[in-house]
């Protein structure tokens, strides 16, 4: 009896993964001595955020290569300043150097400033309600408010768009930020939606004319 021999099956190609490179952006540097009249503290600070944000996304997790980034994209400035400051650590104390700076750029904030800064704040003609109260919730934090959540409150009242808002804020105490911003999201979509159904009747209304105007 002849032995049958199995058909070769085909060679399975071996599994490729593609890994597709992501093209980070590099960080702007910081300037301190730019944009005289606003707080250097708040700018750092947004700064240091953004800059946390960037080594997270590019995948840096070792703290020398942190601190030499964190320097490097920080710009000649700062670099400058970090050399005059004492005790920064070696080349591996990441958190040395984040804390350094920090307590740098810190005592050059002035709360009454920033205080003032948060009263003349409003809203901008296209800027949303929420967006409005983001703005004020990150101006917030160097003022060291009390009641943050009031204070907010109070400059969307006296610095928002809406007079919906602002009256019936002045008439019910109850009436909240959360119910602020709820009040908002569904007075400007409603009259984003009503902006496109009147949009929609000019441009048919005018189609019919046309249609309507005798050839001469």
């Amino acid at each position: 009896m002849v032995e049958e021999q199995a058909e070769p099956q085909p060679l399975q190609q071996p599994a490729v993964q593609i890994m597709q490179s992501v093209t980070i952006t590099p960080m702007p540097e910081f300037c301190p001595d730019a944009k005289i009249g606003t707080s250097l503290s708040t700018r750092w600070n947004n700064w240091q955020s953004d800059f946390e944000m960037y080594i997270t996304a590019s995948g840096i997790t070792d703290p020398k290569r942190k601190r030499a980034l964190l320097l490097y994209q920080a710009g000649p400035r700062v670099r400058e300043i970090f050399k005059q400051i004492p005790e920064t650590g070696t080349d591996t104390d990441y958190n040395i150097a984040k804390q350094k700076l920090k307590a740098y750029f810190d005592p050059q904030k002035n709360r009454r400033y920033e205080v003032y800064r948060f009263r003349q704040t409003t809203q901008e003609h296209n800027e949303t309600l929420d967006q409005f109260h983001t703005r004020l919730r990150t101006m917030s934090e160097t003022c060291e408010f009390a009641d943050v959540e009031f204070e907010i409150e109070e400059q969307i009242i006296i610095g928002g768009n809406s007079s919906k808002i602002r009256k019936r804020a002045l008439r019910d105490p109850t009436f909240d930020l959360k119910s602020m911003l709820l009040e908002g999201r569904r007075d400007e979509q409603s009259k984003y939606q009503a902006e496109q159904i009147e949009s929609k009747e000019q441009t048919d209304g005018e189609a019919n004319k046309l249609e309507q105007k005798p050839n001469n």
